[in-house]
């Protein structure tokens, strides 16, 4: 799940912020498995994936962020402020 997850934030499918949102809740349930299951091997493959919802979702953040800046600096090239 979290990797078709981390697929669609790199697709610009799903809104960065509410994947960020749910990856740090994942990180929290996923703080509370470790310590119930010390020592557990498979958890390394869950964390590796977790780490990487979060890249991906901040990656989308700042594509989004990028999409933004350009639009709003075509539209002031569009509309030059008069002084």
């Amino acid at each position: 799940m979290i990797e078709h997850i981390r697929h669609a934030v790199g697709q610009g499918d799903l809104d960065p912020d509410f994947v960020h949102k749910l990856a740090k809740r994942i990180c929290k349930e996923f703080q509370e498995m470790k310590l119930a299951r010390p020592g557990d091997t498979e958890l390394a493959d869950l964390e590796s994936g977790i780490e990487a919802l979060l890249l991906a979702a901040d990656s989308g953040h700042g594509a989004r962020l990028t999409k933004s800046l350009q639009k709003l600096r075509e539209d002031e090239g569009a509309n030059p402020p008069s002084h």
